[in-house]
């Protein structure tokens, strides 16, 4: 999908241009209800319709008009890439990492969602860097969704620091009216009206935006998509319902490996996947970093403090069904956190796993202990749990885990 990128235009241009819209501007306030009106029949075609809801748009999804069937409207609950190009500066779009709480109504009659949109840092000029969290976020309460999936948001006051303006770099002042609505479960789009206020007086009408469906909390600007939408023409289409969304595996685990030379005395793991899905939904590709865990002999709970270096491997590829294979090669760990011999270990490992969720994966492993001994490796097994931290405090580790998939 080719995305608007055109290059900005000079700066005596485009001040030019904020001149020339501020003489035309509006003496008066335009009709809100007005505006949302036109803002839903412009954008009929882009929005989301009927069939991709697989309903009648109004609460009825059976189309035999009782209206009590299951809710339409897909849970938009997640976070999003909110981009909005304002009519001061076209192609550099504003960008934050929208936050969204949503709850459907049972009978499909809309829906109500806290939203919270968190500015991100861009140089002037810039539309990609340098896209780090900078600022408060703006947040608001209750917004209600209609069972068609339209929104009004009357955002007010609108106060965002000058490191998130890609246009001036100055601080922004606004009042902005954002009229939405639902593309689909990954994607919403729409228009926006207001007044800039500061740097200068400007009229906003014929701003637009579009935010897109995020596999991670936003705060990685190396995660973010290079490409992205910020009108609702350009939004990427629905994803095909055959494909089911792939989990997002991105986060720390506590990774633990049961040889068959040692039962029940797992080695164990701090285990970070960086996951980038594929275009299409299905599977994609993860960085993994193992960093061991010290573990006194005999023990599976003391110390497991960090020890030695991690282990990296990037681009592995995990397929639609969320196997994969790690050729591991020579590795080798400190007998600190080996706590079937506690001796330092050197072996050729081969991973096979799956990922069952979002939160747990498994699988088995191959390969051959070379030090202290010689030994087939043959049906050693492991599994891994999702952490809520960066699983370098032992006390917040858990006690219980599994090392294998019987015991997910």
């Amino acid at each position: 999908m080719v995305l608007p990128s055109s290059a900005p235009s000079s700066g005596f241009g485009r001040w030019a241009s904020a001149l020339a819209g501020l003489a035309l501007s509006l003496t008066a306030c335009p009709n809100p209800e007005a505006r949302f009106d036109e803002f839903l029949d412009r954008t009929e075609d882009e929005r989301m319709s009927a069939e991709e809801t697989g309903g009648d748009g109004d609460g009825d999804p059976t189309g035999d008009g009782d209206g009590d069937g299951p809710a339409t409207l897909p849970d938009m609950t997640g976070t999003f890439l909110f981009a909005l190009e304002t009519s001061l500066g076209p192609d550099l779009p504003l960008q934050f990492v929208t936050t969204i709480d949503m709850m459907v109504n049972e009978d499909g009659s809309g829906g109500t969602a806290d939203l919270s949109f968190q500015p991100l840092s861009l140089d002037q000029g810039e539309t990609l860097m340098p896209r780090e969290f900078v600022g408060e976020p703006l947040v608001y309460e209750g917004v209600e969704f209609d069972a068609d999936g339209n929104y009004e948001l009357d955002m007010g006051l609108v106060m965002v620091t000058g490191a998130a303006n890609p246009v001036t770099g100055s601080d922004i002042e606004a009042t902005l009216l954002v009229m939405g609505g639902i593309s689909h479960v990954n994607a919403l789009c729409g228009e926006i009206t207001g007044m800039l206020m500061s740097p200068l007086e400007f009229d906003l009408a014929g701003s637009s935006w579009a935010a897109i469906r995020l596999m991670d909390d936003g705060s990685d600007p190396g995660a973010l998509p290079t490409e992205f939408p910020y009108d609702c023409e350009n939004v990427p289409p629905p994803p095909d319902p055959e494909v089911p969304m792939f989990p997002d595996v991105n986060g720390t685990f506590l990774f633990a490996l049961e040889t068959s030379l040692g039962p029940d005395l797992p080695l164990q793991f701090a285990t970070t996947v960086s996951f980038t899905p594929a275009a299409d939904g299905a599977g994609g590709t993860a960085d993994f970093s193992f960093q061991p865990l010290s573990l006194d002999q005999g023990e599976t709970l003391v110390p497991r403090e960090y020890i030695g270096d991690p282990l990296v491997y990037e681009d592995i590829e995990i397929d639609a069904e969320g196997n994969y294979d790690i050729d591991m090669g020579l590795v080798m760990v400190a007998g600190a956190a080996n706590p079937v011999t506690g001796s330092d270990i050197e072996a050729t490992l081969v991973v096979h796993g799956e990922i069952r969720n979002m939160d747990q994966f498994c699988g088995e492993l191959e390969g051959e202990l070379i030090n202290p001994l010689q030994f087939d490796l043959s049906g050693s097994t492991f599994a891994a749990m999702r952490l809520a931290d960066d699983g370098s405090d032992p006390d917040a580790l858990p006690t219980e885990f599994p090392y294998k998939c019987s015991m997910l």
